[in-house]
């Protein structure tokens, strides 16, 4: 090979191999992050791997702990320019900036409306409180420069109770109701703990209406009876709570055994426990099922509460409950010419809780933390349950699709079965315990719901199924009428009410 070419060819060879090695690592530090610390074999060799792609010589980054994050040294903070104000007899510095930011004054917030009328990002960088003084429970400011719009003449006020508040919790408005505590069940103490509502009173009555909210919070499952045999009926329910949410099944469906069904629920077989439209990226949370007809044998609705499967695999067996918070299983729905959903996620999904100077991204990374500081955080850690992590479960088995490998490349050393069958078998484990915990009879509260009843549950909390049922004749098949709804309207619905009964008591 001529020396000119051979050249250009090595340089070739480099850049391909660059690209190659680069394409690996992202893929590698992806799965790293996914798969469960109880399965190393092949984190360790992707790890090996990155320490040669990367260069012999190149020592790994140092790991930092995400509890870091939530330490603040006082001597790190960037206060900026502040001026002291005297809250309950103890001075607080304040910056100019974050003062101006909260005025309250109807030139800054319309009276009718509550929203801004400036943007934050247009108070001057510099500037500053020229004079200062209480007037009717208020902080008053004048200021050097002003925003946009607004004069020499500007005074902006803000309420002495506000920054009092703002000092004792951290926030500057009324904080809303506490939401009730989450409960887990079981068939035995739902029954014994909660109550049905009829629909004369959940219609009429705000305060039993508030009541029958606040258990499905707590529960995540109510039944109301005496609804009227009319398809409307489930829209006049949901509009008790918020907005209806539409998707490609309408804003109400039915669920009745149909010829060539494209979904399990429309025919007479038995239907295990899942969760509705898991394929969607966000999914209802609330789902209403009214029984309309009931007249065929069989058909029994039945509900476990998926979070007190978290709770029971969590103090058994804390690596499931880490791989079914980290590997993503993939859910479609998959209809040529119709429709086509797709959309990735963990069994448990969880959200990071903080105490004192400590933040966690997990109940394991909890149990897990060997320095948990001794100033009273200990002490408030130790009360945390699974349940406070937990934001919501996807458990949907009918409609789990193939798996794919995000990021695969030729390039990679480890064949896609190889790294296929890795994950699913430590997740296949996991998940099988966790179905062993939702088939718990224990666990399963089983209704044969009558013509007039509606059920109303957390779809990102209660496993719902049914047991198969016989077609009867033409006019007599079982019907239900359902509705979805998102989580927001749901839980503006408890804050407004729960707002309203504090202020009339």
């Amino acid at each position: 090979m001529a020396p000119r070419l051979a050249l250009r060819f090595g340089g070739h060879l480099r850049r391909q191999q660059s690209a190659q090695s680069r394409a690996f690592g992202a893929f590698a530090r992806h799965q790293q992050a996914q798969w469960p610390e109880s399965s190393p074999e092949i984190r360790r060799m992707l790890h090996e791997t990155l320490v040669v792609q990367e260069g012999s010589n190149k020592r790994p980054p140092p790991k930092r702990s995400p509890h870091d994050l939530a330490i603040f040294r006082p001597a790190r903070l960037n206060l900026g320019t502040s001026i002291p104000l005297t809250i309950d007899g103890q001075e607080h510095p304040f910056n100019p900036i974050l003062l101006r930011d909260l005025c309250s004054c109807p030139l800054c917030i319309d009276q009718s409306t509550r929203q801004k009328l400036f943007y934050s990002a247009d108070i001057p960088a510099d500037i500053q409180v020229t004079e200062t003084y209480v007037r009717h429970g208020h902080f008053r400011f004048r200021w050097s420069v002003d925003a946009p719009g607004y004069g020499n003449d500007h005074v902006s006020s803000i309420p002495i109770e506000a920054l009092k508040r703002l000092v004792r919790t951290g926030m500057l408005d009324r904080a809303a109701p506490e939401l009730p505590t989450r409960q887990y069940w079981t068939a035995e103490t739902f029954d014994q703990e909660t109550s049905d509502f009829s629909f004369d009173t959940y219609m009429k009555d705000d305060k039993a209406l508030l009541k029958a909210l606040r258990q499905l919070y707590t529960y995540g499952l109510m039944f109301v009876s005496g609804v009227p045999d009319d398809e409307t009926s489930v829209e006049q329910l949901a509009a008790r709570i918020g907005p209806l949410k539409t998707t490609f099944y309408g804003r109400t469906w039915d669920v009745r055994s149909v010829p060539d069904a494209k979904n399990v629920a429309y025919t007479a077989q038995n239907l295990g426990f899942h969760m509705d439209l898991m394929y969607m990226k966000q999914p209802p949370h609330l789902q209403l099922l009214h029984c309309i007809r009931s007249s065929s044998a069989g058909g029994a609705s039945l509900f476990t509460d998926s979070f007190k499967a978290v709770e029971d695999l969590a103090r058994t067996d804390l690596d499931s409950m880490a791989t079914l918070s980290k590997v993503h299983i993939d859910y479609h729905y998959d209809h040529p010419g119709s429709q086509y959903y797709h959309r990735r996620r963990p069994v448990i999904e969880q959200r990071p809780l903080q105490r004192g100077r400590r933040t966690w991204p997990t109940y394991e990374a909890l149990q897990r933390d060997p320095g948990v500081p001794d100033d009273g955080t200990k002490t408030e850690a130790a009360l945390l349950e699974p349940m406070d992590f937990v934001a919501s479960v996807a458990w949907s088995p009918p409609f789990q699709a193939p798996p794919r490998l995000q990021g695969f490349s030729p390039a990679i050393p480890v064949s896609a079965p190889q790294l296929l069958s890795h994950r699913y078998n430590g997740w296949h484990e996991a998940a099988r315990k966790f179905n062993q915990l939702i088939h718990r009879p224990k666990g399963i509260y089983e209704r044969l719901m009558k013509p007039g009843e509606c059920v109303i549950f957390d779809n990102r909390r209660v496993l719902h199924a049914r047991s198969a049922f016989e077609v009867g004749d033409v006019g007599k098949e079982r019907w239900l009428r359902g509705a979805y709804i998102d989580e927001d309207p749901f839980l503006s619905k408890l804050h407004v009410m729960g707002r309203q009964e504090m202020e009339a008591q």
